[in-house]
């Protein structure tokens, strides 16, 4: 596979070719780069999403690899549907969807490719950091190879639990009733493979139903620059599936960053995650409270960086 030569052919490169490959250099101030972030992004977002975050984490003297997961960023392919405007809601809730045929382990295996990226650029210890649907990828990476992590943050992020797929907690009650997010998706996740959005949407009314579940907070300059850059497909089947959870993977110290103003993937059922995870982990989770919205690399990146920055140590 080409993406993974051009990826061994860099590990000889040190800290610049990390940053060619979108990982942040640590600030020079006796970190020695030792941490290294890796930033998996949520639904319909790339690794641009952390752009705003990164500076922080530098300035901190951490490394960042912010990445495209399969499907996403400039791995997306994007559906004819979408690209023909005026947009046909019958052809966009119908055409199939790129997304549908990658399997989950493609994202977890994309995600350890990462973390091996960053120890080959002088990483000492790796720490995996989620984003919404994001928590699910990281969870699997870190199933599958439990001594490649050293510690994973979920950012209001979906999780799974033994016995418990992220679908669980995407259907409890409560959050079925209160995430707003169902007044955006634009088709049916069994028929198209994807849960399927329109960030380019021209009409005023999607617009502000999208603003209100997942960024009321973000300054509107930039949350129109953010619409711009997503992509209408999001992976639907990994929230049905598990993985094999390990005591190794037990082991592995976790934090929650808990966005209270949430109105997408809400406060109360991340609650529910956390207990559950220390309940069937046996370790307490780390948990950081921010006052924002579902976006909040983009209405708190500071404090995101802080949480992240002192979960590592």
């Amino acid at each position: 596979m080409r993406r993974r030569a051009l990826l061994k052919g860099g590990l000889f490169g040190g800290i610049a070719t990390a940053a060619g490959l979108g990982m942040q250099p640590a600030a020079a101030d006796g970190h020695g780069g030792k941490t290294a972030f890796v930033l998996v992004h949520g639904s319909w977002h790339g690794g641009w999403c952390w752009g705003l975050v990164t500076p922080h984490l530098a300035q901190a003297g951490h490394l960042s690899m912010p990445i495209d997961l399969p499907g996403h960023g400039l791995n997306a392919r994007l559906p004819a549907s979408f690209l023909t405007r005026p947009l046909d809601p019958a052809a966009f809730a119908t055409e199939p969807s790129f997304i549908a045929g990658i399997p989950t382990e493609a994202y977890a295996d994309a995600v350890l490719e990462a973390a091996a990226t960053a120890r080959a650029a002088g990483a000492e210890r790796v720490i995996l950091v989620g984003h919404s649907m994001g928590g699910v990828p990281v969870t699997f990476a870190a199933a599958k190879d439990p001594a490649a992590v050293d510690g994973l943050a979920y950012l209001t992020a979906v999780v799974a639990t033994p016995g418990k797929p992220g679908g669980h907690y995407i259907s409890l009650p409560e959050q079925s009733e209160k995430s707003r997010l169902g007044a955006i998706v634009m088709a049916d996740p069994a028929t198209i493979g994807a849960i399927r959005i329109d960030p380019r949407s021209a009409d005023p009314a999607y617009l502000a139903a999208a603003r209100d579940a997942l960024a009321a907070d973000v300054e509107e300059g930039l949350l129109a620059s953010v619409m711009h850059l997503l992509t209408p497909d999001a992976p639907a089947a990994m929230y049905g599936e598990l993985p094999e959870f390990s005591d190794a993977y037990a082991a592995i110290p976790r934090a929650f960053l808990r966005c209270d103003a949430d109105r997408t993937l809400i406060p109360a059922t991340r609650d529910v995650e956390i207990a559950e995870m220390d309940a069937a982990f046996g370790n307490a989770t780390r948990v950081y409270r921010l006052a924002s919205s579902h976006e909040a690399m983009f209405a708190a990146p500071q404090a995101v960086a802080e949480a992240l920055v002192d979960f590592a140590g």
